[in-house]
């Protein structure tokens, strides 16, 4: 395109408000074709006209770059979003996220946008969100494996976290394409727990018994009904219904979003009941009272610190974690005979191939008791 093919792009004002206006030839008739982008939503984002005016300069230059090098925006809609920063856009799409999202889902959102916008910060500041394209994509993936060191099921939480958010911005028309889309997965290892045989839970149940009786019921809670960690820590005294032997999991705690009941053994029931006596029906069943019933919830990390602590003081290896026993009483539940529709149900899995998948880790009592069952020849 020739220089006379277009007017370059101005930062104007007039009594509507700030905007930006440039001209180019229409193809169709020939003759000059004015734009107007308004600018007055931009410019609420600042509070400084000086900064407002340093943005307004930075999308200037992109358009008459753009111009210079042939572009001509005619058939394209005019989107002002689309000179909008990348920190904007993030900032945006935590808040609404926060507005529909659970605090512990919200949690995995902040992580990644943290970690994404100091990245940004330090690589491409003050990027607008148009301009993030598929080579910044994979500069930040390669960041993420070689300098962070991310295994692969990590990096493709980090792929499908950025997905997500770009699939976002094109909905709010900050953006017209995803630059994560076409990028392909890595290869998965498989997760890094092994079951816990019943010598082992004799071991966690002495020492529990003995330093922390509040986490011998968490243990027990997820080996034998199945809570995951993350449910417990929003179980309610008023959810646990001693007569019926069940716990009640409500919806807006349950990992898949529906309630569920889950089933005590007496062993369990026996101790829950201890537990609860004169404690108020609203109090949390664990809290960061000393795992006792209490007003606060227990913090997110305190399962995993005390698990730990107990783990190094009786030497087990680090492949035995807390959610180790849901899986492992997933699989023992299967090899007692229990039909596994009736375990996938309790487990709260969608399918069978889920229940037998966590039932298939490799067992460490396999080689003993398959030497002393199997028939011989």
């Amino acid at each position: 395109m020739l220089a006379t093919d277009y007017l370059p792009a101005l930062i104007k004002k007039n009594s509507h408000g700030w905007y930006l206006e440039y001209q180019v030839i229409d193809p169709a008739t020939g003759k000059m074709k004015r734009y107007r982008q308004h600018l007055n939503t931009l410019r609420r984002h600042y509070t400084r006209i000086s900064d407002f005016k340093e943005h307004c300069n930075r999308i200037v230059c992109t358009i008459n770059a753009k111009l210079a090098g042939g572009w001509n925006p005619i058939g394209e809609f005019n989107n002002t979003r689309l000179y909008t920063p990348l920190s904007i856009v993030i900032k945006d799409y935590l808040d609404e996220k926060s507005a529909e999202l659970r605090p512990d889902t919200m949690r995995s959102y902040r992580s990644f946008c943290r970690g994404f916008e100091k990245w940004l910060d330090e690589n491409v500041p003050n990027c607008q969100a148009y301009l993030f394209n598929k080579v910044l994509a994979v500069r930040y993936l390669d960041h993420c494996f070689k300098d962070r060191g991310l295994t692969g099921r990590s990096w493709n939480n980090q792929l499908k976290a950025a997905r997500a958010l770009f699939s976002w911005a094109i909905g709010k028309c900050y953006c017209k394409e995803n630059p994560f889309a076409g990028i392909k997965t890595k290869r998965e290892s498989e997760k890094q727990r092994v079951p816990i045989p019943a010598v082992y839970r004799k071991k966690i149940a002495a020492y529990c018994k003995a330093q922390n009786p509040g986490l011998l019921i968490v243990s027990q809670l997820v080996y034998s009904s199945l809570i995951r960690p993350k449910e417990i820590r929003g179980l309610k005294v008023s959810d646990v219904f001693l007569k019926e032997h069940y716990i009640y999991i409500r919806s807006e705690i349950s990992k898949t979003h529906y309630p569920r009941v889950a089933t005590m053994n007496p062993e369990l029931e026996e101790l829950v009941a201890g537990w609860i006596v004169n404690a108020s029906p609203d109090y949390y069943l664990i809290s960061s009272k000393d795992y006792a019933p209490g007003k606060k919830a227990m913090n997110h990390s305190r399962f995993d610190k005390d698990w730990l602590s107990m783990r190094e003081a009786l030497g087990l290896p680090p492949e035995m974690q807390l959610y180790s026993l849901r899986d492992t009483g997933i699989n023992e539940m299967i090899k007692a005979g229990i039909d596994p529709l009736t375990v996938m149900q309790h487990a709260d899995h969608h399918d069978l191939s889920m229940t037998t998948r966590y039932a298939n880790h490799a067992d460490p009592l396999l080689v003993d008791t398959i030497s002393k069952k199997a028939p011989n020849f």
